[in-house]
């Protein structure tokens, strides 16, 4: 298991990725010859589980892109289920204290990092891929395996340092929405506080030498993104995409007949 995602980021490429909301194989296939470099199969937002994620993280494989995925909750099955079946990074959502950071490294880093639970499984072809001793495989999988927390709430905001500097956190995701709400500004992004708030962010996880992602709802929210500073953006939702696309073409088609 080879995380994609990772290797872009390390050689200072600024992946593009994009939430899988359908719960579909042939959109995640689609997405695959699109240029976009990752996926994130949402277990929290869609009806998407393990199962349906295995699929569609095996389409993404397919493909040649990144499998991620947001997870439900913060609980050991959904973490351990989702890793298991192969997400190569997990977006963990609604974390608010150190606390709940520590319950997530416990659930999806290995031995010595934190105490996720070893046994063969689709991860690592059920043992064929990852030839080695336990400490060797666990060693080697923690390395791939991003775990990545959300900066959602005024509790993740005001915990950041500690969250970013912890080992086992592999990144900071960003929601923008989420954090507006939890902040008492909903959608007012260009307010001074809520700049503020994404200009701490990215100075925590710069000083960290930790990614730092965020999510956009447009193309131009994305370059402005990039031009900022963050290191990936995750652009649009596929549902939100098709809807999006295939109006824009009918008004054309229905303007000119």
């Amino acid at each position: 298991m080879n995380n994609i995602v990772k290797e872009k980021l390390r050689k200072g490429e600024k992946p593009i990725g994009m939430f899988l909301g359908t719960g579909s194989a042939i959109v995640a296939e689609c997405l695959g010859r699109t240029g976009i470099d990752y996926i994130i199969v949402d277990n929290e937002h869609s009806p998407a589980e393990a199962e349906t994620s295995a699929a569609l993280f095996r389409a993404a494989e397919r493909m040649g892109i990144g499998a991620f995925a947001r997870v439900r909750e913060i609980s050991r099955p959904a973490v351990l289920k989702l890793l298991d079946v192969g997400a190569q990074g997990l977006i963990i959502p609604n974390v608010s204290t150190v606390d709940q950071v520590r319950e997530i490294i416990d659930y999806g880093k290995y031995y010595p990092i934190g105490n996720r639970g070893f046994c063969p499984s689709r991860k690592d072809g059920w043992g064929a891929d990852i030839p080695g001793s336990p400490e060797e495989v666990m060693k080697k999988i923690n390395e791939d395996t991003m775990i990545i927390p959300q900066c959602e709430t005024v509790g993740a905001l005001k915990n950041i340092e500690t969250i970013v500097s912890m080992e086992g956190v592999d990144g900071i995701f960003v929601g923008p929405y989420d954090l507006s709400i939890s902040m008492g500004i909903p959608g007012k992004f260009e307010l001074p506080e809520f700049q503020k708030a994404l200009d701490d962010i990215l100075r925590v996880c710069k000083m960290a030498e930790k990614p730092c992602i965020l999510y956009a709802g447009t193309m131009q929210s994305v370059l402005d993104g990039f031009e900022r500073g963050f290191d990936s953006m995750t652009y649009s939702i596929d549902a939100c995409m098709i809807i999006e696309c295939v109006t824009e073409r009918i008004a054309k088609i229905k303007n000119r007949i």
